[in-house]
């Protein structure tokens, strides 16, 4: 097995977690599992996933980024400014598509290893992840050489909908060409997989021909190995309701940020004993954000802690959920590790699927407008006879079950 994870751990950046687990699953399952990553970016932190991509049976090939770092990764001084300028007018002369795509230039190295790789290990099968989504196509286009290879492309998000990778507003030239690209992929590839089933729908909507390749759901799941160890009973002690968060804080959710504010505004008002006892904690890369709660000290933001974490959410008596609008109906990894914990969710944000969820399911509170809701989701999550989650079966969403769905797909 093959797997093509631009920024793969020990690489930080977003997409290397989701794979980094999945060639661990499946190198336990007892697959040999090659992976070709690029170089980590320039003054860059190592991964939190680093021990899973060191696994025994994964065999981690590394290639020289060709994306100018000037753009990629810009540092704020006068000669940066004229480097990123100059680069940017570069890109725009030699690519076709979104010049803010970050394996731009990578095709001929990646392809020769891919080859190389595929040819030596007898490998049958090979899976990309995107964005960079032109990681997508130069797999795909490994096909032409070894036309029995099964390919599959693993999209972490939309791509001619996308509201990043230069996508907003892209003039249409551009737009057509990453059509091109994408049209390339669902003629030849094996499986398009998503995380939920209505990126899976919007992506498959995008196609101007009929798809030749099979659409289908590859969720976020949770490791039950990074668990284990966490999920011993646990007394909550003293008065206070602590409140935790962990993770970036996205594009977009900026207004649900503010009114949890409105809502802290409005109970320490209406209940000032309510909000004595509240203890509010995010623990996130984005301590920008901490400025909207400036009025609250029951509010605190930290950098992340890794895995700490999960002592923390097992100490609390609920972990929020912010979702900006058009994520709605989707559902994050950390929503899928909170859920063998059974503690309480409170979702701030439009109501969709996730919400839906978390009520059917009866997992926690959906707070729609804080400024008057706050208080009664608090007293619920708080509660000594809340009986949130207690029933819900959370391994469907084990990594153990995800990396036996792939199996299946390629066997």
């Amino acid at each position: 097995m093959l797997i093509a994870c631009f920024d793969f751990p020990p690489n930080e950046g977003i997409g290397g977690r989701r794979w980094a687990k999945l060639a661990k699953g499946l190198a336990e399952a007892g697959w040999q599992v090659h992976v070709i990553k690029a170089n980590p970016a320039g003054n860059s932190q190592t991964s939190g996933w680093d021990d899973d991509a060191n696994s025994d049976g994964i065999f981690v090939h590394s290639l020289p980024r060709t994306y100018p770092e000037s753009v990629s990764h810009p540092k704020r001084n006068i000669i940066a400014k004229i480097r990123y300028r100059l680069a940017i007018r570069k890109l725009a002369k030699i690519e076709s598509g979104t010049i803010y795509d970050i394996a731009i230039g990578w095709k001929d190295i990646f392809q020769k290893k891919a080859i190389e790789i595929i040819q030596k290990h007898n490998i049958t099968a090979v899976a990309a992840t995107g964005a960079p989504f032109n990681l997508l196509y130069y797999t795909t286009q490994l096909k032409e050489t070894i036309p029995n290879l099964k390919v599959l492309c693993d999209y972490r998000d939309p791509w001619l909908t996308a509201q990043n990778y230069g996508m907003k507003g892209l003039e249409k030239s551009r737009m057509d060409a990453e059509i091109k690209k994408q049209e390339y992929i669902f003629k030849h590839a094996d499986w398009i997989t998503c995380p939920n089933d209505f990126l899976l729908q919007e992506i498959k909507d995008t196609a101007i021909d009929k798809p030749r390749a099979q659409f289908k759901s590859l969720t976020h799941f949770y490791d039950s190995a990074d668990l284990a160890s966490y999920l011993h009973s646990k007394e909550i002690e003293g008065e206070k309701i602590r409140i935790i968060y962990g993770g970036a804080i996205y594009m977009g959710i900026e207004d649900t940020l503010r009114g949890l504010n409105s809502g802290l505004n409005q109970l320490k008002v209406s209940n000032q004993e309510m909000y004595h006892r509240l203890d509010i904690r995010f623990y996130t890369p984005h301590l920008q954000h901490a400025h909207i709660f400036a009025g609250h000290p029951c509010v605190a933001f930290s950098q992340t802690i890794g895995k700490k974490f999960f002592t923390e959410l097992r100490q609390s008596h609920a972990a929020m959920i912010f979702l900006a609008d058009h994520n709605k109906n989707y559902l994050t990894t950390k929503f899928f590790e909170y859920l063998p914990f059974k503690v309480p969710l409170l979702y701030f944000g439009e109501k969709g699927f996730v919400a839906n969820f978390i009520q059917d399911n009866n997992l926690g509170v959906y707070i729609q407008n804080p400024t008057t809701e706050l208080l009664s989701a608090i007293e619920k999550v708080s509660a000594s006879n809340s009986n949130f989650n207690q029933n819900f079966d959370a391994s469907q969403f084990s990594l153990e079950h995800k990396a036996q769905e792939l199996i299946k797909l390629f066997e």
